[in-house]
C-alpha cells in the first residue's frame, strides 16, 4: 500500500495543483477516512508525521464527509466557509481547500474508497484544472482498492485481538475508580493509572466555563516533577484563555471534538506558535510529546485533558487511542456527577452498570467484528471468510452439491439519497436487509457487501433455485414500504445470480454475479438475471 500511495503522491505533486495535499482512504468500518499520505506546505512540514493515521469521521459534516457523501468535488473558501471551516482556513493560512472523491471508474454511484484533499495558500484553485487528477485516480483505483481491502483485513485481525486487552484494561480502571467520591480524586487516579502506563509524565485537566478554558488540576506520577507541575498550574490559573485557536492550538481539539497527538514537539519548535503554547513549552523545558483529548459528557466536549512526556517521544497504538477515547467519556461523566453530588449512590450504581455493560462488550467482541452495524447483516470481512470456506468445499473432488451466489443492488440509490437525504437512505438500507433476511432459507447467509450492495450465499442450491429465490427477494422488496423520517418510501433492486463452475475462484464467481447484476440494470432494473 505504501508504494502505491507514494506513486499517487508523486503524481499529485507533479501536477502542482496546490501547495499541499492529503490522501485519505476509508478504514475497515467505512465510518472514517484515514490520512495515509500527506504533503504539507513548507511551514507545516513538521506536522506530516503527526497527521498520518488521523481518522476523519464520514458523518461529521466537514469537507471529507461532504466529499464522501456527495461523491463529488467539494470546495471550502472564505466565501462559503462555516465558522469552523474559517478556523481551519485560518490555521492553514489557506485560500481554498478542495476535496476530490476517489470513485470507481465504471460505477461512480458506488461509495468512494477515499478522497484527495488539496490545500492552496496563494489563490483559489481552478476546478477545471483537476481533470488530470481525475485521470490518475481512475487509473490507480484498482490498485488502491485491492491493497486497501488487504490492509482492512489485517487491521481487523489486529483490532479484534487488541479489543479484548483494551476492555480488560478499561474494566480494571473503572473498578479502581468505582470508590472515588471527589473530582480531585478522579483526576489523581486518572493520571496515576495512565501516565506510567502510556509513558507520559504530566497531565492537566481543563473545563469550559463561561466560554473560557479553565484549569482544574495538574498531576504528575513522578515526585521530582512536583515543582514543575506547580509552576505550570499557577501559570494556567492566572491565564485562562477564550475558545479561540489563535490564543492556543488546543482549542482546535474542542472545536473539532477530535484527539491530537504530537509525537515530537521538538520538531515543531521552529513553527509559528501561539504565545500561550510557547509559554507552556518554556515552563516544561522542551517537552517531547503531547496528547490532547476532549473530555466528553453526553457525546459533547466539556473540556480537555493534555498529557506531556518530557524525556522521550511517545507513540500510541490504535488500541491506546481507543482506550483514551472511551475514558474521556467516562471522565466527563464522572466529573459532572461529582460536581453535582459529593458522594452519590446514583454514581456508584451507574459505574456498576457500566462495568456490566463492558463485561458484556467483551463477550460481544466477535459479533461486533463480524456484523454491519446499520443493517445487522454480516459484514464484508465475514463474507470473505464464508466464501473462502465455500470455495474450498466446492473444490473438493467429492463435493456434488451446487453452490450459488446472488448479488443485490438497490436501484438508483444515489438519486434516492440526493432526493430524500442520507438518513432516509440508511432507513432503506436497514429495511432492504430485513426483507432479504425474511426470504432466504435457514442455510443461506446474507451479507452487506458495501454501500447499497448485498450478497447472499446459497449452499446446496443450483442456478434455477437461486433465480427463484432471487425473484422472491426482488418481489418482497418491491412490495415493502420503508418508514423514514421523511415519510414512507419504496425502492426496487436488481439482482445478479450465478452458480459455482469447476475452476472458479472467489473472484471469478463474484465477477460473474456482477456481470449478471449489470445485465439486470442494463435491461431496465428491478429484475433478476443470471450469468
Amino acid at each position: 500500500m505504501d508504494a502505491v500511495l507514494d506513486v499517487l503522491g508523486e503524481q499529485i505533486a507533479a501536477m502542482k495543483l496546490a501547495e499541499g495535499y492529503l490522501i485519505n482512504l476509508t478504514d475497515a468500518s467505512g465510518s472514517n477516512l484515514v490520512s495515509l499520505k500527506v504533503s504539507f506546505p513548507g511551514e507545516f512540514r513538521s506536522l506530516e508525521q503527526t497527521t498520518i493515521g488521523r481518522h476523519n469521521p464520514v458523518s461529521d459534516g466537514y469537507l471529507n464527509s461532504r466529499v464522501f457523501q456527495n461523491r463529488s468535488i467539494q470546495s471550502v473558501h472564505i466565501g462559503n466557509a462555516s465558522e469552523h471551516e474559517r478556523m481551519v482556513l485560518q490555521y492553514w493560512r489557506a485560500k481554498e481547500i478542495v476535496g476530490v472523491p476517489i470513485l470507481h471508474p465504471r460505477h461512480p454511484d458506488q461509495a468512494p474508497i477515499g478522497a484527495v484533499v488539496l490545500i492552496e495558500q496563494k489563490d483559489r484553485i481552478d476546478l477545471s484544472t483537476l481533470a488530470p487528477l481525475h485521470e490518475v485516480l481512475r487509473f490507480m483505483y484498482a490498485s488502491l482498492s485491492i491493497w486497501l481491502r488487504y490492509s482492512h483485513l489485517d487491521d481487523m485481525r489486529e483490532q479484534a485481538a487488541a479489543a479484548v486487552t483494551e476492555n480488560q484494561r478499561l474494566l480494571q480502571f473503572l473498578n479502581d475508580m468505582n470508590s472515588l467520591n471527589s473530582v480531585d480524586m478522579i483526576y489523581d487516579m486518572f493520571a496515576a493509572k495512565l501516565l506510567p502506563q502510556l509513558s507520559f509524565d504530566l497531565a492537566a485537566f481543563s473545563l469550559v466555563e463561561n466560554d473560557r478554558l479553565v484549569i482544574q488540576k495538574v498531576c504528575t506520577a513522578r515526585p521530582e516533577l512536583e515543582g514543575m507541575a506547580a509552576e505550570w498550574l499557577i501559570y494556567l490559573q492566572q491565564n485562562p484563555f477564550p475558545l479561540d485557536p489563535s490564543v492556543s492550538g488546543t482549542v482546535l481539539v474542542l472545536s473539532e471534538d477530535k484527539e491530537m497527538l504530537f509525537s515530537d514537539l521538538q520538531a515543531l519548535s521552529s513553527m509559528l506558535m501561539a504565545e500561550h503554547d510557547r509559554n507552556v513549552m518554556h515552563i516544561l523545558k522542551s517537552p517531547r510529546s503531547l496528547f490532547i483529548s476532549p473530555i466528553r459528557h453526553q457525546k459533547k466536549p466539556i473540556g480537555i485533558f493534555v498529557l506531556y512526556s518530557l524525556d522521550k517521544p511517545v507513540s500510541l497504538s490504535e488500541a491506546d487511542t481507543h482506550l483514551l477515547q472511551q475514558l474521556s467519556s467516562f471522565l466527563g461523566t464522572a466529573i459532572t456527577s461529582s460536581q453535582t453530588y459529593a458522594v452519590s449512590q446514583a454514581q456508584n450504581l451507574e459505574i456498576g452498570h457500566l462495568n456490566d455493560m463492558l463485561q458484556g462488550k467483551v463477550k460481544e467482541l466477535a459479533e461486533q467484528a463480524s456484523t454491519d452495524r446499520l443493517t445487522g447483516l454480516l459484514n464484508f470481512r465475514s463474507y470473505e471468510r464464508e466464501m473462502a470456506k465455500r470455495i474450498k468445499e466446492c473444490q473438493r473432488s467429492d463435493s456434488k452439491d451446487a453452490f450459488s451466489l446472488a448479488l443485490i443492488d438497490i436501484d438508483h440509490f444515489k438519486r434516492f439519497n440526493d432526493t430524500y437525504g442520507h438518513a432516509a437512505g440508511n432507513d432503506v438500507l436497514a429495511g432492504v436487509a430485513a426483507e432479504i433476511s425474511k426470504v432466504i432459507r435457514a442455510s443461506d447467509t446474507a451479507f452487506r457487501y458495501g454501500g447499497e450492495e448485498f450478497v447472499v450465499t446459497l449452499p446446496k442450491c443450483d442456478l434455477q433455485g437461486a433465480l427463484l429465490l432471487a425473484e422472491r427477494i426482488r418481489a418482497a422488496i418491491e412490495a415493502a414500504t420503508h418508514q423514514t423520517e421523511g415519510g414512507a418510501r419504496n425502492v426496487t433492486v436488481s439482482i445478479g445470480c450465478t452458480v459455482y463452475q469447476s475452476g472458479d475462484t472467489q473472484d471469478t464467481l463474484f465477477a460473474r454475479a456482477d456481470q449478471a447484476l449489470y445485465a439486470a440494470k442494463g435491461q431496465g432494473r428491478n429484475r433478476v438475471c443470471s450469468a
